[in-house]
C-alpha cells in the first residue's frame, strides 16, 4: 500500500481544510501521514486515525524560501520530504509555499543528475486532450539550456502520463515565426529544433484551445500567467454560462442542461484534479494551489496516488539520459 507525507500545514486554510481533505482521501483508501503541529492537527482530526509527524513550524506564503527553509528545520513541509527520502512515504504533497517546496525539496531529495534546474508541470483541459504546461511557476528567470530540459522533461512525463511516443513539443512565443520573440525563445528555439525532440515550432496563447501540441514549454513567470488565466477565464465563462441560462432557459429544462454541462465544469474546475508535478528531484512531490479546500486537498491526493500507481519516479528517473 503506497503513503503520501501530506505537509499539513502548507496553504491558506491549514491545518484545517488539509485534514478534512486528508480525512477524505482515507474514506477513498488512500493512505497518508500528515506533517505539522500535532496538537492543532489533532483537534480537527476527531476520532480519525491518521499518523502524525511532528514538525510544528510553519513557512508562509511572503516568507523568504531560501531563508526560511534554513532557518524552519522543524517546518511541516521539510518533515514530509525527510517522510519521503527515509522512505517513508512514497510521495509528498503540499498546497503551501511553493518556492519552499521547491528548495526544500532540492536540499532534502537531491536533483536527477543533469538537470540543472527543477520546474513544475501542470497538466490542463484542451480541446481533444489533457496537455502539459512546463515551468508554470518554479523558475522566474532561464537561460536557454535550460528550457530545454524542461522540454525534454515535460516530453518524457507526457510520455508516461497520457501513454504516447514522441510527444509533440511547441515554445510558448508572442508569434509563430522562428524570428519572434525575446533573444531567450529565439536561441530556445535553435537548441530545440536541432534536438532529438518533436518540436514542432513556436506556439500562441490560443493554441491551447486546439491541442496543437502536447507539452508547452516556457519560463516560470509565464507559465504562471497562463495557467492563472486559463484558469480565471475558465471560471468566467462557467459563471457567464451559469447566469445566462438562469436568466434566459425555460425553467423546467433548467436542471437537465445544467446535468448535461456538469462535465465540462469539472473538466474546467481548477480543484478536480490540483496537483502539478515537480520534476527533476529525487522523489515524487506534487504541488496544489493555495486556496484548495478540503475538497481540492482530497483530489489532489488521489491525483498523487495516481502517479505513484504508475511507478512514476522509477520511470521518469531515466530522464538525465536525455537532458
Amino acid at each position: 500500500m503506497s503513503t503520501i507525507a501530506v505537509d499539513a500545514m502548507g496553504g491558506d486554510s491549514a491545518p484545517e481544510e488539509v485534514v478534512k481533505g486528508a480525512i477524505l482521501a482515507k474514506q477513498e483508501g488512500i493512505d497518508v501521514i500528515l506533517s505539522g503541529d500535532k496538537n492543532l492537527i489533532l483537534s480537527y482530526l476527531g476520532d480519525e486515525k491518521i499518523p502524525i509527524v511532528d514538525y510544528p513550524q510553519v513557512i508562509s506564503m511572503d516568507e523568504d524560501p531560501a531563508k526560511a527553509i534554513r532557518t524552519h528545520k522543524n517546518s511541516s513541509i521539510l518533515g514530509a520530504l525527510t517522510l519521503l527520502k527515509e522512505k517513508k512515504a512514497d510521495a509528498v504533497f503540499s498546497a503551501g509555499s511553493t518556492g519552499a517546496t521547491l528548495i526544500g525539496s532540492i536540499s532534502v531529495l537531491g536533483k536527477i543528475k543533469g538537470v540543472i534546474r527543477p520546474t513544475i508541470a501542470s497538466v490542463i483541459p484542451s480541446s481533444e486532450k489533457e496537455v502539459i504546461l512546463v515551468d508554470s511557476g518554479a523558475n522566474l528567470e532561464v537561460k536557454p539550456k535550460i528550457l530545454y530540459q524542461f522540454a525534454v522533461m515535460g516530453s518524457k512525463l507526457a510520455e508516461l502520463l497520457f501513454d504516447i511516443k514522441n510527444p509533440k513539443i511547441g515554445l510558448i512565443n508572442n508569434g509563430e515565426e522562428s524570428t519572434k520573440g525575446r533573444d531567450l525563445e529565439k536561441s530556445t528555439y535553435k537548441l530545440l529544433n536541432t534536438s532529438d525532440l518533436n518540436f514542432v515550432g513556436n506556439v500562441e496563447g490560443k493554441d491551447f484551445a486546439n491541442s496543437k501540441v502536447d507539452v508547452y514549454v516556457t519560463d516560470g513567470f509565464t507559465g504562471n500567467i497562463v495557467l492563472k488565466t486559463l484558469q480565471g477565464v475558465a471560471k468566467l465563462q462557467m459563471n457567464l454560462i451559469a447566469e445566462s441560462l438562469k436568466k434566459n432557459l425555460f425553467k423546467p429544462l433548467l436542471k437537465p442542461v445544467k446535468n448535461a454541462l456538469s462535465p465540462v465544469k469539472k473538466l474546467l474546475n481548477p480543484n478536480s484534479t490540483n496537483g502539478s508535478y515537480l520534476l527533476g528531484v529525487n522523489g515524487l512531490v506534487i504541488i496544489g494551489h493555495g486556496s484548495s479546500n478540503a475538497e481540492a486537498i482530497k483530489n489532489a491526493l488521489i491525483f498523487t496516488n495516481k502517479a505513484i500507481e504508475k511507478k512514476f519516479i522509477s520511470n521518469f528517473s531515466d530522464v538525465s539520459n536525455e537532458l
